[in-house]
């Protein structure tokens, strides 16, 4: 009945206890129920022994009670030796009905664990046991010590984050962990835990030591790491921290690789902001005219003031006073047709996004040089209420100024298309809780019903000869600041756009 890997000397040591019992028990004259001392022999059985061994080392038992009562007592059997008898037998009997209840509990248990163990190992989940107990210990004398928060930690002890990765320790890990970070084993993993965790992830280290020191039960973190090779890995950590004995001495962390994900978003952002930077650039073909109108001006402002030098330089008495402010016009119109360039470059150029703080207002009025042109034209009245203590707001120069672009054409070429002679281009700005607010409004046609839910869909256009791609763009562009856009229908007609985006908070 021995059981797979049980050591020898637990089956041994159950006989020659048994052994010594019998023989006390049938040799000695002593009106004791020593019998009852087979409940150890049943007892140990449950370290080698399954379900039926454990009835048959019981039986045997109560089988070697009997024999010694009749030896001992077969000539002149008395009450109390068969009482004696009976709560031996009894005692065996209860034993052994408790011990298989713990046998049971024991095997359930092993099953359970054996499940887990199944499971851990076979996940395609990269799973690693860690052992936090010694790093919630330093956690506590840390805190003993008067720091009450991490923060104020790391004020003080900048250094502690590093260190703290020294104190948790890898007790486990399954294949797909080991695949993860290119480790030949648990051991290469353990011995190489640290310099898996970049500096760069301070932050993260600090937010885990935060919550092993607010003792929460769980905790999950987005971060990069390392392969043993070099190679960096984006992963969403989850630190399961179940109050064990010790406490975090158990610690559950498993690491979703997300490293394709984070490319494939990549990818994305590349191509949108490709597709952004070709509707800039085809948005500029349409306003040729209106650009070379507003170059045109400064240079001809340039020859006039020129020539007029010349003639103020060239009389008998020259008025050098003149000539002066002449060639301080030419300075003056000479900047803003630089100016007028400048931006056009930056709208034309496909450079990386730049996060910085900008005031809305000024932002509107950059753009609105651009379709100055396009206004009179049209014979569009501009009507401006932009608030000037407005918050400034945090984004991209250039695209904020692509999107406000597009919005601005839109609606002179809706009002144009419909035709009426009440043409006003409204636009407004205001600050809102944590945004800020710009506004578009025309007295166009408006949108036939159930169009404002379908503008921002690609591809679709209420234009002749449109794309559909533009206010796609604009609505990319604002959600990858963090902002929203809305298409209102105006009162008593026309169409409001409404562009919300998220407040500078240093600035603010």
């Amino acid at each position: 009945m021995q059981q797979r890997g049980t050591p020898l000397f637990s089956p041994l040591a159950a006989l020659l206890i048994a052994a010594g019992i019998f023989a006390f028990d049938t040799l000695t004259p002593f009106d004791v129920a020593i019998a009852v001392l087979y409940v150890s022999v049943v007892m140990l059985s449950l370290s080698f022994a399954d379900q039926r061994g454990m009835l048959w080392i019981a039986a045997g038992c109560m089988v070697l009670t009997l024999i010694s009562f009749f030896v001992s007592h077969a000539a002149n059997p008395t009450s109390g030796a068969a009482a004696r008898c009976a709560v031996s037998l009894s005692a065996i009997a209860i034993t052994t009905f408790l011990a298989l209840k713990v046998r049971n509990g024991i095997a359930v248990l092993e099953r359970s664990k054996a499940r887990y163990r199944n499971i851990f190992l076979a996940s395609g989940t990269a799973i690693v046991e860690m052992d936090f107990s010694d790093l919630a210990k330093e956690i506590d004398r840390v805190k003993a010590e008067g720091f009450a928060t991490m923060r104020e930690l790391r004020s003080a002890r900048p250094e502690f984050g590093r260190k703290a990765l020294d104190l948790i320790r890898i007790t486990n890990a399954n294949q797909t962990t080991l695949k993860l970070f290119a480790a030949d084993n648990v051991g290469a993993l353990r011995h190489a835990f640290t310099l898996l965790i970049p500096y760069e992830t301070e932050d993260a280290v600090w937010a885990l030591l935060d919550a092993v020191a607010e003792r929460r039960p769980s905790f999950e973190a987005e971060t990069i790491m390392l392969a043993l090779g070099g190679r960096r890995v984006d992963v969403v950590c989850t630190f399961a921290m179940p109050p064990v004995d010790p406490p975090f001495g158990q610690v559950l962390v498993s690491f979703m690789d997300v490293t394709a994900r984070r490319e494939a978003e990549y990818a994305l952002q590349k191509a949108q902001a490709e597709l952004a930077h070709v509707s800039r650039v085809a948005t500029l073909g349409e306003l040729t005219a209106s650009i070379a109108h507003e170059v045109n001006q400064p240079l001809a402002a340039i020859v006039t003031n020129g020539q007029a030098g010349l003639r103020w330089a060239g009389r008998d008495q020259p008025d050098l006073g003149e000539v002066r402010s002449s060639l301080e016009r030419m300075i003056s119109d000479a900047k803003r047709a630089s100016d007028v360039i400048q931006r056009l470059r930056s709208l034309s150029s496909n450079g990386a996004p730049q996060q910085a703080s900008l005031d809305i207002n000024e932002v509107a009025e950059e753009t609105l040089v651009l379709v100055q042109r396009e206004i009179a034209a049209h014979q569009v009245m501009l009507h401006l209420d932009l608030d000037r203590a407005v918050p400034p707001a945090i984004g991209d120069r250039v695209q904020l100024q692509q999107v406000f672009l597009n919005l601005m054409m839109n609606a002179i070429q809706a009002m144009s298309a419909a035709g009426g002679p009440a043409r006003t281009l409204t636009l407004r700005s205001r600050g809102a809780e944590e945004m800020v607010v710009f506004t578009v409004e025309d007295t166009g046609p408006g949108f036939p019903d159930g169009v404002p839910d379908r503008l921002f869909n690609p591809f679709y256009t209420t234009k002749a000869n449109g794309m559909g791609m533009g206010l796609s763009i604009c609505r990319s562009i604002v959600e990858a600041h963090g902002g929203r856009i809305r298409a209102i229908a105006g009162t008593p007609s026309g169409a409001v756009f409404e562009v919300a985006f998220p407040r500078h908070r240093e600035a603010a």
